[in-house]
Order: C-alpha cells, then sequence, then structure tokens
C-alpha cells in the first residue's frame, strides 16, 4: 500500500512538474509571437505612409494623417485602432494594447492593437507544446523513480555494510582480547617467575639457617620486595583491564605521598612540600609508584620532583616533572611509543607501567609526556589548574 502511495505521489509530483514546463515553453513562445505581430503591423503602417507620400508628390501631414486613419479603419480593422490624441478618446483598458506612435508635422495618430485579435494569434498549447509537456512528465517521473528506488538501494546496502563491519569489529575485538588475554598471561607468568623463585629458595634453605639472624632479616626484606613486586603486578593488570573511575577524589598532600613511595622504593626524593593535588589517591599513588619503580630498574638513586605552575606552552596548567639521576632512556627509544601497552625499553617489565600512568593522568584531565633532561630520565604530567594547589598551613 505505501508503495503505491508513493508511485501515486511520484506520478503526481512529475504532472506537475510538467504543466509548470508546458505553460512556461507557451508563455515564452506567446512573448515571440506577440512581438512578432506588433512589429509586422507598425511595418505595415509605415509602408502605407510612405506609398502615400510618394503617390502625392508633396509632403501633407495632415493629408497624410487623414489617410492612414482611413486605412487603419478599413485595411487594418479588427487589428488596430488609431486615435488622434487631439480630436479622440484614449481606448478603455483591457480591451486595446499601445502599439506605437506615428507623427507627422504637429499630428500624430496613437496606434492600439486590438486584444481579441492579439490573442487569437497567440499560441495555446499546440500539439507540440503537449507532446514536450508530456514527454517532460514521462521523463521526470521515470527520473525520481529512478533516483528514488536507487537511494532505496544504496541505502540498504550501507544498512547491509554496517552490519557486516559491525559482526567484523565485533569478531575483531574476540581476536584482539583472545590475543591480549595471551599475552596478559605471558607476562604474567614471565613476571612471577622470578619473585616465586627467590622465596622458593629462600624457603628451602630456610630450615637450615633459622638462627643465622642475618640470613633471617635478608629473608624478610628480600620477601617484602618480591612480594610488592608480584602485588605491583597485579594491581597493574587489574588497573589495565578495567575503566579508570577517578569520581571518588580528595585533595591531598603531594610530598607525604611521593616520600612514602619513595622510600618503599628505596630512593631518595626531594618533593615540593606546599603543594596538594586533587584527584583519586589510590589511582594517583598507583602511577607515582610506577614512576619511581621505574627510577629504581634504571639505578636512579634519587629522584627530584617539582611543580611548574602556569607554563606559557600548557595555557596555564600545572606542571608536575618528576627527575631522577638513573641512566635514562635509550637514545634510539620512541619516548611516545613507550605509553603502548606491553612496550618496554628495558630487558625485563611487563610494559604497563607508563601505560597505566597515561591512563591514569588522562582520567584526571592530565597529560603525561616523556623527555631528557641532562641526566637521568624525565616525567611531566600536565594537569588542569583546579587539580593542584598551594597547601594551607595553619
Amino acid at each position: 500500500m505505501r508503495q503505491r502511495l508513493r508511485i501515486i505521489l511520484y506520478l503526481l509530483v512529475s504532472l506537475t512538474i510538467g504543466i509548470i514546463a508546458t505553460l512556461a515553453v507557451d508563455s515564452f513562445e506567446n512573448i515571440a509571437v506577440e512581438k512578432s505581430i506588433r512589429k509586422e503591423l507598425e511595418q505595415e503602417i509605415r509602408v502605407a505612409a510612405t506609398a502615400f507620400e510618394d503617390s502625392a508628390g508633396t509632403s501633407n501631414p495632415e493629408a497624410l494623417l487623414r489617410f492612414l486613419q482611413d486605412f487603419s479603419s478599413k485595411a487594418l480593422s479588427g487589428k488596430v485602432v488609431a486615435i488622434d490624441p487631439t480630436r479622440g478618446r484614449k481606448p478603455a483598458n483591457g480591451q486595446f494594447t499601445f502599439l506605437f506612435t506615428f507623427t507627422a508635422g504637429n499630428g500624430r495618430l496613437d496606434y492600439y492593437i486590438v486584444n481579441s485579435f492579439l490573442n487569437e494569434q497567440l499560441a495555446i498549447l499546440d500539439p507540440p507544446e503537449l507532446i514536450f509537456g508530456l514527454l517532460t512528465t514521462v521523463f521526470v517521473f521515470a527520473g525520481v523513480v529512478f533516483y528514488t528506488e536507487k537511494r532505496k538501494q544504496v541505502k540498504e546496502l550501507e544498512q547491509h555494510f554496517e552490519v557486516k563491519h559491525e559482526e567484523i569489529r565485533k569478531v575483531l575485538e574476540e581476536h584482539e582480547a583472545l590475543a591480549l588475554l595471551g599475552r596478559m598471561a605471558a607476562t604474567l607468568a614471565h613476571e612471577l617467575k622470578t619473585p616465586l623463585a627467590t622465596i622458593s629458595n629462600l624457603l628451602q634453605v630456610l630450615p637450615e639457617r633459622l638462627d643465622d639472624k642475618k640470613f633471617t632479616n635478608r629473608f624478610i626484606v628480600l620477601t617484602k620486595e618480591e612480594l610488592g613486586r608480584t602485588h605491583q603486578l597485579i594491581n597493574n593488570l587489574l588497573a589495565y583491564g578495567k575503566e579508570i573511575d577517578a569520581r571518588h577524589a580528595e585533595w591531598f598532600p603531594l610530598a607525604p605521598l611521593c616520600s612514602e613511595l619513595a622510600a618503599k622504593n628505596a630512593l631518595q626524593i626531594d618533593a615540593p612540600a606546599p603543594w596538594e593535588v586533587y584527584g583519586d589517591r589510590f589511582y594517583l599513588g598507583l602511577l607515582f609508584d610506577n614512576l619511581l619503580r621505574n627510577s629504581r630498574t634504571a639505578g636512579a638513586e634519587c629522584v627530584r620532583v617539582a611543580v611548574q605552575v602556569n607554563p606559557a606552552e600548557d595555557n596555564g596548567r600545572v606542571a608536575i616533572l618528576f627527575e631522577d639521576n638513573g641512566s635514562g632512556f635509550p637514545a634510539d627509544a620512541d619516548l611516545a611509543s613507550l605509553f603502548s601497552p606491553f612496550v618496554t625499553c628495558r630487558s625485563s617489565g611487563a610494559g604497563l607501567g607508563l601505560y597505566l600512568a597515561g591512563k591514569i593522568a588522562a582520567a584526571h584531565d592530565g597529560i603525561i609526556t616523556l623527555y631528557r633532561p641532562e641526566q637521568g630520565a624525565g616525567v611531566r604530567i600536565s594537569l588542569p589548574h583546579s587539580r593542584v594547589r598551594m597547601h594551607e598551613q595553619a
């Protein structure tokens, strides 16, 4: 039913366009015909005036005007009327149309075309125009139907491709998820192997050396380090597999958190005391811990944390800088690529620390970048001004 109504609508639109086109052609043709008739009538009157003057042999304007008036009433009766404006009245509107004014001496005649004669001469939808209108209707109707059907086919193809694209995307996501699961399993197995082997070896020796105070103290330190390493890896993997939710934000001092994490990683730290950061303490702690752990792995002994307020290149943002005195980044390392998951420039490591750091920074409306200072490695965390403030001391 809807298809039939659509076809009827297309036909009505086509007929309307065909009628308009036919009337337009007829109108243009009538304009040309009227122009030709006016020209012929004026030329005929002027030829008659010239013939009268030649036959008379003398120029008599009054006689010429009388002749033309008589000629118009007889030879051109029903076509034109000649009015002497000094003697006769102007014809009524609607019955006559002004043609031209003929002057002779001090006299003149105003010629008017009889509208009934003019209307008889004008074309009124002759067969060629009707055929043109019919062909226009047919072509427009065919064009509209063809266009709408093609558009419908294109839309169906687009919908088909969208469905196929969504199916392919889901398949790719499943393959990527499986590949990611394999990489995460391999990473977890590789990273857990070392601390578990260390603890296992220590446990095998422990019964024989329980009385060795130095060994037991070393056992406790190493066990804590390896368990901390395992705990960090598990935290990284858990954070990698989900979105960072930074809605549980609070203001907390920057220096105590950095000092606590530096002590955990056996690093000396120079942190700015009067600064506070607004964010999720757990996730920002995970971010800073990953950075400090990287510094320790690179052989650093000291880390300097600085705050830059209103750097010009950041349009009023605040930058937190981490710089260590370790070995730094390799000269051939692409610093931007180190934020990709499972990408690392170290011989060991899961390659998740900087990726998670970037993910956590983005969740706090921040941007994290790497740079090469004069010594060691540098990390720059750019945060909105609203997330960093001076600590208000009592």
